[in-house]
This record gives structure tokens, sequence and C-alpha cells, in this order.
């Protein structure tokens, strides 16, 4: 992979001089600030203290620039750096990375067929499975080295997938590098995903990955060390769409594998809802659902059932809850989880737009870790949620975000945790024709 995306920019300056024949160059910035303040997420325990309070700065800048008539390039760059306020840490710059850099053929000698090699982001459906490619850089950048081989034809289009995500970056430079961790073990995967919709008012989603997670960063004798392991994952997302505002969504997916020395994977994970939009423009709605990802039964020592959320470590459902699964697997590791939503969404006016949610959750079994933080329960926990969003035009996107749990019995500890997020983004993009006639 290393060798394939310097092949990749190597191959950009040849062809740049090709690019001046006019043809349009895209270049943006975006400036993220996120003030964050929580509070007990992390063990529910009212008598310690482990409040944050924090402002993260993110700055991306990138480009794309037409190699030809069916080739482009894309890069990008970005830096993340958070000040930490509370408790009082100095300021430290963090380093920048390339978050982008991709070659996008997107057409080849076969109709319908297209590459892109490179850096670049893969979201497919509503990343349950695919979201995420760098969780332990939290939400800086959600980044895959891949490469992606689409076929389209008619209303459907089947993707081949690559990826080569290692534990830190090692394909592309760092600029004043910290050596910061991407996740907790290499990620190599091989995958198919398939998108249709032949079938009026239904979509269709199917894929199948194998994946290894090799060389755990964490010492064999940490409670949460992971052998090195193999796993695939298939499965499908259907969206049928009904009359008057009414849809129902769901994805279902198995997985098989094996884990050193000597373990069986064998689990399950998937959702469902029912959403009504109503109002002008079906701008309002309501949904009402569930959420399952399967947990390891004790009564089972040579076989794991824990969902894996193989490249969907990212805060889908809350951006609190997150912390407390660091003393289960790893932050943002959804699994042994159910849930139950119920949402409403609500358009106040033209900018301004209102998200309520609560979730009941629960864990299939008991989780065996310390008494210190977990009890011997299944509750989880109930948390409700409110987002205010206001987005007064294309350059400015604003909210307000606010998350509060009350534990259950899953928790030895009971108080209660609460996750309080004011974000200002502000992005310009341009263009410019270079070359040709005026």
């Amino acid at each position: 992979m290393k060798r394939l995306i310097l092949t990749a920019l190597l191959s950009t300056l040849a062809l740049w001089p090709q690019a001046n024949g006019g043809r349009v160059f895209e270049f943006g910035f975006e400036q993220r600030t996120r003030n964050e303040n929580w509070n007990n997420l992390f063990d529910y325990n009212g008598g310690l203290d482990d409040q944050r309070v924090q402002i993260r700065w993110r700055t991306r800048v990138w480009m794309k620039a037409p190699l030809s008539g069916t080739v482009d390039f894309q890069v990008g760059l970005n830096q993340e750096s958070n000040q930490i306020l509370t408790p009082d840490r100095p300021f430290l710059f963090d380093e920048a990375v390339f978050e982008t850099a991709y070659l996008d053929f997107k057409k080849l000698f076969v109709n319908g067929l297209t590459l892109r090699v490179g850096r670049q982001n893969i979201n497919r459906g509503e990343g349950f499975l695919l979201l995420e490619g760098s969780p332990g850089d939290g939400s800086r950048t959600i980044y895959y080295n891949a490469a992606v081989l689409g076929y389209s034809w008619k209303k459907s289009k089947l993707e081949l997938m690559g990826i080569s995500n290692p534990r830190t970056d090692r394909y592309l430079p760092r600029f004043h590098d910290r050596y910061k961790p991407l996740q907790d073990w290499n990620d190599r995967a091989l995958g198919a995903y398939y998108t249709g919709t032949e079938l009026k008012n239904t979509s269709i989603e199917a894929y199948y990955f194998y994946k290894k997670e090799t060389g755990d960063l964490r010492p064999v004798t940490h409670a949460q060390y992971q052998g090195d392991r193999h796993i695939s994952t298939a499965g499908g997302r259907v969206v049928e769409r009904f009359n008057n505002g009414w849809s129902l969504t769901g994805e279902m997916a198995l997985q098989w594998g094996a884990q050193r020395p000597n373990l069986t994977l064998s689990s399950r994970g998937g959702y469902a809802y029912l959403k009504k939009n109503f109002g002008p423009k079906g701008r309002h709605y309501l949904l009402g659902g569930y959420i399952g990802m399967s947990g390891d039964d004790p009564a089972t020592t040579s076989r794991i059932e824990n969902w894996d959320p193989i490249f969907a470590r990212w805060p889908k459902w809350s951006e609190l809850y997150i912390y407390s699964q660091f003393r289960e697997k790893a932050p943002s590791y959804w699994t042994n989880t159910g849930m139950w939503q119920a949402e409403m969404g609500y358009a106040l006016a033209n900018p301004l737009n209102l998200r309520l949610t609560y979730y009941k959750l629960h864990a299939y079994h008991p989780f065996r870790g310390s008494a210190v933080t977990f009890g011997s329960g299944t509750s989880r926990g109930s948390m409700p949620q409110i987002r205010l969003d206001y987005n007064p035009n294309k350059y400015w996107r604003t909210h307000v975000l606010y998350e509060h749990l009350a534990p259950g019995d899953f928790y030895s500890k009971r108080s209660q945790a609460y996750f309080l997020r004011f974000e200002v983004i502000f992005t310009y993009t341009a263009s410019l024709r270079v070359g040709g006639e005026r």
C-alpha cells in the first residue's frame, strides 16, 4: 500500500502539466472550534474528580486538481490541537497530517468502471460498519489507506475495497510528529459493497469484509489485550419508503472468525427503526427503533461473541458514551450493547433545527471487569440528548449538544454523567480555472 500511494503521488507530478488546459482547480479551508465540558463519564463515580473542560481547534485545507478529463488528484492537510482548561494543562501544538491524498480515476477502460486509490474517506450506509478508519485520533480524521474499484450499471454499484490502516501512520509524512496511535492494532481488510435502487421505493445494500487485526499495542498482561484475529462480516441494509412520509430501515450483519491462541469468533449486530416525516417539505420527523450488538457470554469460554465494529468506532449514537467504553474494550468500541431509541427532529426555523433523543441502554451480559467500575447487572442506564443546530449560510455551521446519562446496575457506581459541547465551523471553498479560453 505504501508503494501504491507513493506511485500515485509521483504520477500526479508527472501528469500535472496536462492539467493546465482550461480545467477547474478547486480548493478549500475549514476551521472547527469545539468547547467541551464533561464529568463522571469514565466510571460514574462522583467521588473522583475527573471533570474535563477543553477547547479543540481543528484546521483543514484541501485542493483538487484535474489531471485530465477523467482523472482527479486530491490532497488535504489536517491539524487539531486541544487546549485543556480543567484540569489546567499547558497548550501544546499537535501534529499535522495528510488527511487525503488520492487519485480518482472516474472512467477506466470499461464503461462504468472507476478507481480511487490512496488516502481517502469511506462512508457507506449509516456508518454502522464502514465510516471511521482512524479511531485513535478522535474526530480529527476518519481516513483509510485504500483502493476502491467500483463498477456501476443502471441503478446499481459494486465496489471492491482493499484497506491497510496501521496502528501508527507509516505511509505519509507527519509534521511536528507526535507519534500518535491511530488505533489499538494494525488493520488490513478486503471487502465488497453493493448498493442498488433498482426496486421502486426500496434501497438495498449488501456487503462482505474479511479483516485482520494484528499487533495489539497493549502488553499481553493488559486486561483488554486482544490476540491477533481474523474476522469475516457479512450483512445488508434495506430502506423501504411508504406513502405519507413513512419509511422503515433495517440493517443486520453476522460475524465469524478466529483469535489467537485458540478462540473462535461468532457475533451479530444490527438495527431497525420506523420513521415518519411530516410538516412543510417533510422537515420534521419522529423515529423509533432498536440497536443491538451482541456481547460475550461468560459460559462459552472458547468462543467470543462480542460484536466487532470493524470500521465503525465513532460516536454514532453518543458523544458521552464512547468514553465509558474505554474500560470495557476501547473508546468508541460498540459491543455488548442494546439500545431502544426514540427521537424527534423539528425545524424551528429555516436555519434552526432541534433534535431530541432518548436511549434506554442495556448489556446482553454483565462485564467481568473491575468491581471498582462494573456491577453485576445488565442495565447500562438511560440517556436523553438534546441538540440545536444553527446553520445561517454556506460558510457557517454551529450546534449545541447536551447528553446526560443516569447509569444502571451494569456499573458499581451510580453518579450521573453529562457531556456538553458548543461547536462552530467555518468553511470556505472556491475554484480557479487554469489556462484555456477566458
